[in-house]
C-alpha cells in the first residue's frame, strides 16, 4: 500500500480533518514532508481539501471525489524536485484547469512512471481533454539535457499520433516546461499541433501556466 493510499484510508476513519503532523504521526511516516506533499498534491487534483482548523491546516477527504493517483515526489527522494520536473508540471496543469472548471477524471502518478495518459479531463462543456505531460531533464555526466529533452518530446508526439488514431473527437494536449528547447521543438513541429488540434500548456518557473492554442502555436501565448 502506498503513502498515499495509508492517507486516504486514514482520513476515512477521521472525517473531522487531520493535520499533516498528526498524519505523520499516526501512519508513522519518517518525514512530516512526506504527508505535506502528497495531501497538497491530493488537494490539486480534488481528492481532498486542505483548511484551516483551530490555527491548523487540516486534511478532509472529498466525499464525492474518485480516488486517482495524485502526482507525488517519490519516498526515496524526500527533497523538493525542480519546478520543470513532470509531477510538478502535471500538478500545475491540473490545478490550472480545475480553476476553469474541467473535471479531472484520471491523473497519472508520474513519480512511479505509470503507464497511460498523464492527465484525462473533461471541460465544463463535456468535450473530454487527454494531456501528455513531460518534464525536463536534468542531464547527466554524459547526457546533455538538450539532447535528451528531444528524446522526451518525441515520445510526447507519440503520445498524439496514438490517441488521435483512437479517438479523433477528444482534445489533445501537452503540458511542458517553459524551456526553449522545447520552445523551439513545438515551433517545428506546429504543422502536426495543427492538424491533430493539439494545444500546449506552458508551465513556467513561478507556477504559471499559458496555454497556446493550435491555430497560435508560432505566435503569443493565450492565457
Amino acid at each position: 500500500m502506498t503513502i498515499q493510499d495509508r492517507i486516504l484510508d486514514y482520513l476515512t476513519q477521521h472525517p473531522e480533518g487531520v493535520d499533516d503532523d498528526a498524519l505523520t504521526v499516526g501512519l508513522g511516516l519518517a518525514q512530516r514532508q512526506q504527508a505535506n506533499q502528497r495531501c497538497r498534491r491530493m488537494e490539486q487534483v480534488g481528492i481532498l481539501t486542505r483548511r484551516q482548523v483551530d490555527g491548523k491546516i487540516r486534511n478532509f477527504l472529498n466525499p464525492t471525489a474518485s480516488r486517482v493517483e495524485a502526482p507525488s515526489t517519490p519516498s526515496s527522494q524526500p527533497g523538493e524536485q525542480p519546478w520543470y520536473w513532470e509531477g510538478h508540471v502535471q500538478a500545475a496543469v491540473v490545478h490550472h484547469i480545475q480553476a476553469l472548471g474541467f473535471r479531472i477524471e484520471f491523473a497519472a502518478n508520474t513519480a512511479t512512471k505509470q503507464q497511460g495518459k498523464d492527465v484525462i479531463a473533461v471541460a465544463p462543456s463535456g468535450l473530454t481533454t487527454w494531456i501528455s505531460a513531460k518534464g525536463y531533464p536534468v542531464g547527466t555526466v554524459k547526457t546533455n539535457p538538450r539532447t535528451q529533452a528531444r528524446h522526451w518530446f518525441s515520445h510526447a508526439m507519440f503520445d498524439l499520433i496514438l490517441w488521435h488514431g483512437e479517438d479523433a473527437s477528444v482534445a489533445l494536449a501537452l503540458a511542458l516546461p517553459d524551456q526553449i528547447t522545447y520552445r523551439n521543438l513545438s515551433s517545428r513541429v506546429s504543422w502536426f499541433l495543427e492538424g491533430v488540434k493539439a494545444s500546449i500548456y506552458w508551465v513556467h518557473q513561478d507556477g504559471s501556466v499559458t496555454k497556446q492554442e493550435p491555430k497560435g502555436l508560432g505566435a503569443a501565448d493565450e492565457p
